[in-house]
């Protein structure tokens, strides 16, 4: 067989591959249909229930802007093979570790403390708000696996929490414009610890699916 023929063979069956458009595009495509997204839900929201909030305390949702932007770019960067930094995920995972810690101390620090005030909150109703996240973010959730699906999977611990972290603090920005309670021990209890196992499971096992490409 000449070479001619075997390269004719061995390529017959190969499908063409169209090259990936920069992180920044990709990521700006994702963030501009997930947040559009979460704006029809806060619209219906306001026809059904009537109910949105004005955030007061801007300064968390800024530090939650910025984890949300950097750890976007990241995330599709380093979809890109060849692309990767060693520090990468040092800005977002700082700020995002800060956010969380500042969220306990201020329930740690208050008069009941930390457990006492949060078995408190777990009586108050705030059902809610765990719904209204898992809502807001169901689609962007399935938008950002199918877009990561198209790059490469990075098998470090650091870039599945990225995949948790994007859409988790997308959840968070969304949730302050519909929630009217803005004390620490609200946020951390109902927008954080009561909805982590559920949208854990869920982050986690899309990573999974993601990792499996045919």
């Amino acid at each position: 067989m000449k070479t001619e023929e075997l390269i004719e063979v061995l390529t017959q069956d190969n499908k063409k591959v169209s090259p990936l458009k920069s992180p920044q595009h990709r990521f700006l495509i994702w963030a501009f249909i997930s947040l559009f997204t979460v704006f029809l839900v806060l619209l219906f929201s306001i026809f059904l229930r009537s109910q949105y909030h004005i955030p007061r305390f801007w300064q968390s949702n800024l530090a939650l802007v910025a984890v949300f932007l950097s750890c976007g770019i990241v995330l599709f960067k380093r979809n890109i093979p060849g692309q990767e930094s060693r520090f990468d995920y040092l800005f977002h995972n700082l700020i995002i570790i800060s956010w969380f810690c500042f969220l306990i101390l201020s329930v740690s620090f208050s008069d009941m403390g930390l457990f006492s005030s949060i078995s408190e909150e777990l009586k108050n109703h705030g059902s809610g708000c765990v719904e209204f996240i898992l809502l807001i973010t169901i689609f962007p959730m399935i938008l950002l696996n199918f877009y990561l699906k198209k790059g490469f999977i990075e098998p470090s611990i650091f870039y599945r929490v990225s995949v948790y972290v994007l859409p988790f603090t997308l959840a968070q920005i969304g949730i302050s414009f519909f929630c009217p309670n803005e004390t620490s021990t609200h946020i951390l209890t109902w927008h954080n610890l009561a909805l982590l196992p559920i949208y854990s499971f869920i982050s986690f096992y899309s990573f999974k699916l993601i990792q499996s490409k045919d």
